[in-house]
């Protein structure tokens, strides 16, 4: 279980993200199921909050049975478990992405799916094992897409630079065709990665707002200028206070020139962007790992950084450590807690 499942996140007046969740999810559940049987919003949310309910007529107790909705995906759409390759073209050129899809799959019920992307000079199928997503979207449930940048060495076109290759249209193409042929819950579709990777989450986030609906990422974050604020997003990172290639108190990434923000200072800019509190909570969780975390969104979405004393651009818990880019806690594990972060978001209210 990860530290998040056994803490949960507070809100102001002392219930959890996880209980808001479920308040709500009731009287959405109590609203829809009086569209459904023909009853009134109100005397479902009577009986809800536990007031007694009119005894139903006796017209309405012989009435037909109420048809059950078909599944999400009907006819369905069958797929083989485990990962294969797919090479699509996008933009003009050959691109190409891992596809898993988690034994759990039926083709009937929608399951969410993950963006995972690698850092520059890795590849999709050293940013898979790295991050241990693949392993997570079986034990879960849940379909992850892994793509592979271009260049040599690859590298994501996050700005986007002019002339460099259109990734934003790229992942849009591999999700327009996952989507049509898998079973995908379009309000649970969510984007990862490191590095690199981590700054194309971000614009992704931005660019594909319609589409992405939380970014959990590991050693990069920044606030685009030109990223619309229509949508509230829900932002995980996790930092290195050591990070030697981008610094956690800001600067330039390390043999690129590319400015970095401050770590703090572009969680900052997300959550206001989100319209969160000010002030973010704070958290020592283990020895060396500590948390800001802004709460009281729009959307009931939030803004978390989890930082890591002496952490180096590395992914916590990692399958391997990295010793070349500085140290790699195993007191928390990021691919665990960007999953939950993921989960633990409202489906739909954010948009």
């Amino acid at each position: 279980m990860s530290i998040r499942a056994r803490r949960g996140v507070a809100w102001r007046d002392g219930t959890t993200r996880a209980g808001a969740s479920v308040a709500a999810l009731l009287a959405v559940s109590a609203i829809a199921f009086a569209a459904c049987s023909g009853g009134s919003p109100s005397k479902a949310a009577a009986t809800a909050t536990g007031a007694p309910a009119p005894a139903p007529s006796s017209a309405a107790a012989s009435s037909s049975p109420v048809a059950m909705p078909s599944p999400p995906c009907s006819p369905a759409k069958p797929h083989a478990a485990g990962s294969t390759g797919v090479t699509i073209q996008s933009g003009g050129m050959s691109r190409h992405y891992i596809l898993h899809v988690p034994p759990s799959y039926d083709g009937t019920k929608e399951l969410p799916l993950v963006v995972n992307l690698h850092g520059a000079g890795s590849n999709a199928l050293q940013q898979a094992f790295y991050s241990g997503f693949q392993k997570k979207a079986d034990a879960e449930g849940f379909i992850t897409v892994t793509p592979d940048a271009t260049g040599r060495p690859q590298a994501w076109n996050f700005i986007p630079v002019p002339g460099g290759a259109d990734d934003v249209g790229f992942i849009r193409d591999a999700l327009d065709r996952t989507e049509a042929a898998l079973c995908v819950d379009p309000a649970r579709v969510y984007a990862t990665g490191i590095s690199s990777g981590a700054a194309m989450a971000v614009r992704l986030a931005c660019s594909l707002q319609a589409r992405i609906d939380a970014i959990g990422v590991v050693a990069a974050l920044w606030y685009p200028p030109d990223c619309p604020t229509a949508k509230p997003m829900p932002v995980l990172e996790f930092h290195g206070t050591l990070d030697p290639l981008v610094p956690f108190g800001g600067g330039t990434v390390a043999n690129s020139g590319i400015p970095a923000p401050s770590v703090e200072g572009a969680a900052a800019a997300w959550a206001k962007a989100d319209g969160c509190e000010a002030v973010p909570a704070k958290m020592q969780l283990t020895a060396h790992v500590r948390t800001l975390a802004y709460s009281e969104c729009r959307g009931y979405v939030a803004v978390e950084l989890f930082i890591v004393e002496g952490g180096g651009h590395t992914w916590p818990g990692a399958a391997v450590d990295v010793t070349a880019l500085g140290e790699t806690t195993h007191e928390i594990d990021a691919t665990d807690e960007i999953w939950q972060f993921f989960i633990a978001q409202m489906p739909g209210l954010s948009r």
